[in-house]
């Protein structure tokens, strides 16, 4: 139970807090202000078994948790052994699927759709957001 002191120091201090914030925003300084995280604008790719989703933005296409991923790869791909690799690492098998356990940012989404599908994509054309409108189109092509 508080004391009449205590309840005076909380009102005076919440007084005081409040007088900061009108002053620090009166000069534009608007540091106590609370910043709403941005939506951010997902896509997905479907393809050989997988189903995964995930975002684009400046440090490259994070694939998202929960994703499901292509048990196996073609046998043109590439960098097959690092996809394995990073299969054992970053998947749990789900109800047969290969599921992401974490979130998981790839240089770029091509990569990323690579790792998704298990072979050879352009990560530009293959992520599709809610309304069909590929990352390039979204990213891309709104910039010409």
């Amino acid at each position: 139970m508080a004391t009449n002191i205590e309840h005076t120091t909380e009102q005076r201090m919440d007084g005081f807090f409040e007088d900061v914030k009108f002053l620090t925003s009166f000069i534009g300084c608007n540091i106590f202000d609370v910043v709403k995280p941005v939506e951010k604008h997902l896509f997905f790719t479907k393809g050989r078994g997988c189903n995964a989703k995930g975002f684009y933005d400046a440090n490259g296409f994070t694939v998202l948790k929960g994703s499901i991923i292509a048990k196996s790869s073609v046998p043109s791909l590439v960098w097959k052994e690092k996809r394995e690799k990073l299969v054992k690492e970053y998947t749990i098998v789900n109800d047969n699927q290969l599921e992401l356990e974490s979130d998981k940012t790839f240089t770029s989404p091509s990569t990323a759709a690579d790792f998704c599908i298990g072979s050879s994509n352009n990560g530009w054309l293959v992520w599709k957001d809610k309304d069909g409108q590929t990352l390039d189109y979204v990213y891309r092509k709104q910039i010409e």
